[in-house]
């Protein structure tokens, strides 16, 4: 169990989860330090960074020295999608599983036990529309993932389990997929897209008609989950994988639900609804392990998360809703297009060096 004078690392803690986990580690007393590449700029961070110690650098070629004075990490590095795993699956494979195995014996080599891993529910495969794999789903389920980004997940956990000993606690987090508010917005995940959509489009567009199951969970939930999973003691969640979910929702029922919040406070929205087969997934997961043993109990509805969303889109000023920062892979396409055209370039606004003159123009 750590206590309240610990520093935690935080890595990738100015991203999406990142940045709401390091003001409630803040606020409960802990000294944070963040290690994040900062792709998507400050945003996540400006209003606390007099408070944390930033470490800008690429978890896969850290140094060593990142982890001085740390006693316990949260590793939410890595890339974080399907569609950015699938863009780029060396990077995907070196981030998510290489330098999470590497991060994680360098921390037990240091002395430092715990070890809190982002992982994902989606290693839980079943192609939408296979009733008779339509069960509930717990951490002992065997799992197969196909996708780049749940195989690199996956094999990270496996990784990181096989480190387990009285010196090295690793805890793994199954993580459904996350809705609500963060300094670090994104609009790629369902919730988040619903009302994205509902103020760019006025409609809820409803892929395979929203038949598919998902598990979901609010981010502040979530980042009260990665410190329940600080401070349970080590004998309870060493090398223990714990899913992490609100509830189970068909797509379809979500989208009526937000629908529903949304017209009660005056946003007129419409559902669409798409019944073509896009190969899209369908998973339901238990959470009663990380409820008696973590103590996790979700606390923040979908009413409420919506209703936080709607106030702080508008105080934060986030409503350029097509903006690529907003979406992991738009905005990973648009900085690689960039580093190409600076590549030749040499700069934006700069005037280029002028070339000595050639013999030949003598």
């Amino acid at each position: 169990m750590i206590n309240q004078k610990d520093k935690i690392l935080v890595v990738g803690g100015a991203g999406y989860v990142g940045s709401v986990l390091i003001r409630e580690l803040l606020e409960k007393g802990y000294a944070v330090k963040v290690l994040d590449r900062m792709f998507f700029g400050d945003s996540g961070i400006k209003e606390v960074r007099d408070r944390i110690e930033l470490v800008v650098d690429d978890v896969r070629t850290v140094d060593p020295s990142v982890l001085d004075d740390v006693q316990s990490i949260v590793n939410l590095s890595g890339l974080s999608n399907d569609p950015t795993a699938e863009y780029n699956p060396k990077a995907n494979f070196e981030m998510n599983t290489v330098a999470t195995e590497t991060l994680a014996i360098m921390a037990k080599e240091r002395g430092i036990k715990r070890h809190v891993y982002a992982s994902s529910c989606s290693v839980y495969y079943v192609p939408a529309g296979v009733d008779a794999e339509d069960v509930l789903l717990d951490e002992d389920t065997p799992v197969d993932p196909k996708a780049a980004y749940s195989k690199s997940k996956y094999e990270a956990e496996k990784r990181l389990i096989a480190l387990a000993d009285e010196n090295f606690c690793p805890v793994i987090l199954r993580k459904g997929t996350i809705f609500g508010f963060s300094p670090r917005m994104r609009y790629d995940l369902v919730v988040n897209t619903f009302l994205k959509s509902a103020f760019s489009t006025g409609e809820l567009n409803l892929h395979y008609g929203g038949e598919m199951w998902r598990p979901l969970v609010d981010i502040r939930d979530a980042a009260s989950a990665y410190i329940l999973s600080l401070e349970a003691s080590e004998e309870k969640v060493r090398g223990q994988v714990f899913n992490i979910a609100t509830k189970n929702y068909r797509v379809s029922e979500l989208a009526l639900q937000v629908y529903q919040i949304l017209n009660d406070n005056n946003v007129d929205v419409k559902i669409r609804s798409d019944y073509r087969y896009k190969g899209v997934r369908s998973y339901r997961v238990r959470t009663d392990k990380a409820e008696n043993i973590l103590g996790f109990r979700p606390k923040i509805t979908l009413s409420e998360s919506i209703l936080n969303m709607l106030e702080m889109i508008e105080e934060y000023g986030y409503t350029d809703f097509d903006h690529p920062r907003y979406y992991n892979i738009k905005w990973m396409r648009m900085l690689e297009e960039a580093q190409e055209i600076i590549k030749k370039t040499n700069s934006i606004f700069e005037m280029p060096e002028q070339k000595s003159p050639s013999p030949a123009d003598d």
